[in-house]
């Protein structure tokens, strides 16, 4: 327990690091670097030097259990020091809210949805389906909306690096309003303790529950009506309708990932929204997502890994909370 706390705590400094540094920290106002009074360099006044506007608002926000408080103080101060130990502070009550496991929704309630799925829907082969499972109290069985995926394989360019790429997944749904986009890529970050990294975005301009406030992590299926296997990792919210997850690397994890992203066919994407309402988003691979991984994998230089068998993986109707 203590290494998996320890381990969750270095991969959400890293990913809250890693998002720091798009912050420009160097660009730290002049005023929040004042030397201290006495100092050389402060002269003889004695009259002590104005404090800035930054360094006031985090000493009243320093000690909040509020992060809704603390994304705000680093929107509004982005380029002061003070963001850097507001994104820290971030990190340590997103810590201790992990305390319930990556594949569960938070405390209450927790329907199945839905309880009874529909009959498979029809594809012509060429455009994989996305499913979105609504939570609705006044229907046990819960809404049912139909979309559909468009896959394809991302080149991404970095200054300096060889060009590497992503799995790319566009998902629309026009009854519902929703488009996601969801990129899967290697992580090259030394300084970030993962194998991969998924990023989340969720353009939702008319969601009825006023948008996806938390994604708990990713599952697995191998069909429509199997039940999950979530893949190990954190899932962290970046800011509104952005999510990003980490995949675990730690050995075990990472081949464990591998062989279920490789091989199963189908994802699930469990969401709690603003309202703490629920919804699970499922989403075909199809033969398009299929040579999409395949690819990646291979440019990656981990097609082999994802291959190679490996008889401690669950089946496809392991049960969990999302499943269906």
């Amino acid at each position: 327990m203590m290494q998996n706390r320890t381990t969750a705590r270095g991969f959400i400094f890293g990913m809250m690091i890693s998002a720091v540094v798009g912050l420009v920290i160097g660009a730290v106002h002049a005023e929040d670097a004042r030397p201290p009074l006495g100092s050389a360099a402060a002269g003889s006044n004695d009259t002590a030097a104005p404090r800035s506007e930054a360094a006031e608002a985090w000493d009243a926000v320093k000690d909040t259990t509020n992060p809704a408080l603390l994304e705000a103080f680093v929107k509004r101060y982005r380029n002061t020091f003070f963001a850097v130990q507001a994104m820290a502070r971030l990190a340590e009550l997103r810590e201790a809210a992990a305390k319930v496991p990556l594949a569960t929704f938070p405390a209450g309630p927790i329907p199945t949805l839905p309880i009874h799925p529909g009959p498979t829907t029809a594809t012509d082969g060429t455009r994989p389906r996305a499913i979105l499972y609504d939570e609705d109290p006044s229907n046990p069985k819960g809404q049912q909306f139909v979309g559909s995926v468009t896959w394809r394989v991302e080149p991404i360019k970095t200054e300096g690096q060889p060009d590497e790429v992503a799995a790319h997944a566009e998902v629309d749904m026009p009854s519902r309003g929703l488009r996601v986009t969801i990129s899967f890529r290697r992580n090259l970050d030394s300084s970030l303790p993962a194998s991969h990294v998924i990023d989340l975005g969720f353009q939702w301009p008319t969601a009825a529950g006023g948008g996806v406030a938390n994604v708990p992590g990713i599952l697995m299926k191998s069909n429509e009506q199997a039940r999950g296997t979530p893949l190990a990792g954190l899932a962290v919210k970046v800011t509104g309708g952005v999510f990003l997850v980490g995949l675990s690397n730690v050995a075990v994890d990472r081949e464990r990932n591998l062989k279920l992203l490789s091989e199963r066919s189908w994802f699930d994407i469990p969401m709690v929204y603003a309202n703490q309402r629920r919804g699970i988003l499922a989403i075909e691979k199809g033969e398009p997502g299929e040579q999409v991984f395949k690819t990646a994998f291979t440019a990656w230089g981990q097609y082999s890994a994802a291959a190679k068998p490996a008889a401690d993986l669950p089946g496809g109707n392991s049960g969990n909370v999302y499943g269906r």
